[in-house]
């Protein structure tokens, strides 16, 4: 055999070799590939045998699942179709949960490299509800959690929940409905913070909440003791025909402490607020609140309330079940006009300045504000002075007659043009109840004279009525001119009194917008 054929079957030799190998290495590839995906298969952590058990322990609950399957390509993972969650197994209770679709997606190299690792979860048609206060279903929720640890490696990247609906059921009636357009949850792991952000749309008042914040670690056998913080917006909250008030809210600020006494500090402005047929003002607040998860109830450490040039500062308590809200408001040096404008339609009548310190409380129950407002306190009322210029001189003429000492007049029976306007005070003891204000004893007085009343004041339609007693400095005869003095000199000894001029019984009807005192200071009905 001569070198060409020598060479030749060595080349031949060499390309059998290399071919013998290269058939190795295929079917080595191969059968380590079958392997891998038989052991995938076998070990494949979406696995249904795997899943179902895994939420049922996670949330507490039996776990119901329509349909179920697999997914490969682009993402490993699974869809599950119709989960019901029954907290802590109970069917007789309403469900933790509903979700009509359930989609979990990894990632092929998070699930060789790190197999402990979700990419997303994202559920669809998620709808939570909270039982009411008190029930068998809340108590178990409280005491017993709906989700517990299970010591689990497993680290979600993502979670979105667009379109959550949350009902925090109650006794009667509808639900109260929050509606999440936007949901997203991220790192998610045992024993770790999660970050989420939140857009929701609420229904009482109705407006959209944005917020954005840091939650746990999640303590799952201690709920109130979980951490949280963050920030948050209210934009275009619609109080129209709340108990009878309405306008336009937006607020903002910040949380944080833990979920059973989480604090909130922020600020609110109302541009167009009223109660009933009263003006529309603005209002502008800011807030120190602590506010209970667990129960819901608030504890208001601090507000400051200003409308106009007044301000109205709070505290006190949003609690029980059903909620009752009792506070504590008070205002110093305030504009009165300010504050009847809330509740009146017409022009306030009067201006001058007013203190107030009341106990104010009020439920849940269904009907206008005013009606529901239970009030105890005090008022006091200084600088009062009727805002049209003829009643005004009327009450400086009034005035003048009455004194011991009056100021020069001249031939008119009127004050003098540089003589100051008469300003009168008035202080009371007040209650509100069922949209009536009822004063027990009224104390008023400006120069000349001194009064004492009791009676009614209709918040709803602002109806007067209040009857007492007026004491005048110079007989019952200087109350009045003209032939009507002539006619009560005869009679003044009858009204005069040891300290006074004349003690003669009045009172006051009408309406705010036109008080009547009578066409006779003899009136006592």
């Amino acid at each position: 055999m001569d070198a060409t054929a020598r060479g030749a079957a060595a080349r031949t030799t060499h390309w059998k070799r290399e071919l013998r190998i290269t058939e190795m290495v295929i079917i080595g590839v191969v059968t380590v590939a079958l392997v891998s995906v038989d052991l995938m298969f076998y070990f494949w952590p979406f696995r249904y045998r795997e899943v179902h058990p895994l939420l049922e322990q996670v949330f507490q609950s039996r776990v119901d699942v329509k349909s179920y399957h697999r997914t490969y390509f682009p993402h490993p993972g699974f869809v599950a179709e119709g989960v019901t969650f029954y907290r802590h197994g109970d069917t007789h209770i309403p469900p933790l949960a509903t979700v009509a679709k359930m989609t979990v997606a990894g990632q092929w190299l998070r699930l060789i490299f790190h197999p402990h690792t979700l990419y997303q979860i994202r559920l669809e048609g998620l709808h939570v509800q909270i039982p009411p206060p008190g029930t068998k279903a809340r108590g178990m929720d409280l005491d017993n959690g709906v989700i517990s640890t299970s010591d689990s490696k497993l680290r979600i990247l993502t979670i979105l929940a667009d379109g959550t609906v949350l009902d925090f059921l109650r006794h009667d009636g509808a639900p109260l409905r929050f509606v999440f357009a936007k949901l997203a949850v991220h790192n998610v792991e045992d024993k770790h913070p999660l970050d989420f952000t939140a857009r929701v749309m609420t229904s009482e008042p109705k407006g959209t909440v944005v917020a954005t914040g840091v939650l746990g670690p999640f303590r799952t056998n201690s709920y109130g003791t979980t951490a949280m913080s963050g920030s948050y917006s209210l934009t275009d909250a619609d109080l129209n025909g709340l108990d009878g008030m309405w306008g336009h809210a937006e607020a903002g600020g910040r949380f944080g402490g833990k979920f059973s006494a989480m604090d909130v500090k922020g600020g609110a402005a109302i541009l167009d607020f009223r109660v009933g047929s009263g003006h529309t003002v603005r209002m502008d607040a800011d807030y120190h609140v602590t506010v209970s998860g667990t129960n819901g109830d608030v504890e208001i450490e601090n507000a400051v309330v200003k409308t106009g040039t007044s301000t109205i500062t709070a505290s006190g308590s949003v609690a029980g079940s059903p909620k009752t809200v009792a506070i504590t408001i008070a205002t110093k040096d305030s504009e009165v006009s300010d504050l009847l404008k809330i509740v009146e339609g017409a022009p306030p009548p009067v201006e001058g300045h007013v203190d107030f310190d009341a106990a104010v409380k009020f439920g849940e129950e269904p009907g206008q504000f005013l009606k529901k407002l239970n009030l105890k306190g005090e008022v006091s009322l200084e600088k009062m002075r009727l805002v049209k210029a003829d009643a005004q001189e009327k009450v400086d003429a009034f005035s003048a007659r009455v004194r011991k000492d009056p100021p020069a007049t001249p031939a008119s029976g009127k004050p003098a043009g540089d003589a100051p306007e008469i300003a009168m005070a008035a202080r009371s003891q007040t209650r509100f109840e069922r949209g009536m204000a009822y004063f027990p004893d009224i104390r008023a007085s400006m120069p000349g004279v001194e009064a004492r009343l009791h009676g009614t004041f209709n918040l709803l339609d602002t109806r007067i009525h209040l009857t007492g007693q007026v004491a005048l400095e110079r007989s019952i005869s200087h109350a009045v001119t003209g032939w009507k003095a002539a006619l009560l000199k005869p009679v003044s000894p009858f009204f005069k009194k040891k300290d006074a001029g004349a003690v003669v019984p009045v009172a006051i009807t009408g309406t705010a917008k036109k008080p009547r005192i009578g066409e006779d200071v003899l009136h006592d009905k």
